[in-house]
C-alpha cells in the first residue's frame, strides 16, 4: 500500500483493537451469567462490545427484566474479568509496529475507550503499549459514552488537536459511530464484534491490520505470527 501523510495524531480504540481483550470479556460474561443463573445470548453478550457500563447495564435489564441486578451483577463480572486480565493480555497483531512508526515519525497517539481509566492504563502497561500512548481516555472521563463522539473529541483535545485532523480505528459499531462523529477520519479493524459492512457508517475505510499504519508510513514491518 502507498506511503501517505502523517495526521496530527492518531486515536485508538483499545479492546480489540489495541488488545485482544474482547474474548476475556466475552468470556467473563458466561462466567457471570453462569454464576448468577442468567442466560445471557450469545448475540447479546457480542452486542455489548464497544459499550460502556451503562449501555450495558441497558442492555441486560432489557434482556433480564428483574433478575438482573447491576451491583452484583457488575462485581461478578469485574472479579471473573480482572481475574482474567490478570493472567496477561496480548497486543493486537500489528499494534506495537504500528505505535512505534508513529512515534518514530512524531505523530502523537491516545486511546479512546469504553474501559474506565484506570483499568485502561493498567492493561495498556502490563501489555507494554503504555510508553507509547500520551493520553488514555475512558468512559468516566466524559458525560456520553460511545457512539457519542465525546472520547474521541477529549482524547484529541488532550493531545492538542481536534479530531478532525486526526486518524481514529476501532473494532465496535459504536466506537465507529464515535469517531466518525468526532470528525476524525475513521477506519474498521474487524475483531469479533459481528458488523455488516452495510451498517459501517459512509467513508470509513476497511483495513486488515494496525500493521497497516507502518506500511503508510514506510517503516519496515516484521512478519506477523
Amino acid at each position: 500500500m502507498s506511503r501517505r501523510t502523517p495526521p496530527v495524531a492518531v486515536l485508538f480504540d483499545m479492546d480489540g483493537l489495541l488488545l485482544d481483550s474482547e474474548r476475556l470479556a466475552q468470556r467473563a460474561t458466561q462466567m457471570t451469567a453462569t454464576a448468577l443463573g442468567h442466560s445471557i445470548p450469545e448475540d447479546v453478550s457480542l452486542a455489548m462490545i464497544g459499550l460502556g457500563t451503562d449501555a450495558v447495564e441497558r442492555l441486560l435489564v432489557a434482556e433480564l427484566g428483574s433478575a438482573y441486578s447491576p451491583r452484583i451483577y457488575q462485581a461478578a463480572w469485574t472479579a471473573h474479568y480482572g481475574a482474567l486480565v490478570a493472567e496477561g493480555v496480548p497486543p493486537k497483531p500489528g499494534a506495537l509496529v504500528a505505535l512505534q512508526a508513529l512515534c518514530d515519525a512524531g505523530v502523537g497517539c491516545a486511546v479512546a475507550t469504553s474501559t474506565a481509566t484506570s483499568l485502561a492504563r493498567q492493561k495498556l502497561e502490563r501489555s507494554g503499549l503504555l510508553p507509547y500512548l500520551q493520553a488514555v481516555v475512558g468512559r468516566d472521563a466524559v458525560v456520553h459514552g460511545k457512539p457519542a463522539p465525546d472520547l474521541y473529541i477529549l482524547a484529541a483535545q488532550q493531545l492538542g488537536t481536534t479530531a478532525t485532523h486526526c486518524w481514529a480505528f476501532e473494532d465496535s459499531l459504536p466506537g465507529l459511530h464515535a469517531a466518525v462523529a468526532s470528525g476524525a477520519r475513521t477506519h474498521w479493524i474487524p475483531d469479533i464484534a459481528p458488523i455488516k459492512r452495510s451498517d459501517v457508517p459512509p467513508g470509513v475505510e476497511t483495513v486488515a491490520s494496525l500493521a497497516e499504519i507502518s506500511r503508510w508510513l514506510g517503516a519496515a514491518v516484521p512478519p506477523q505470527r
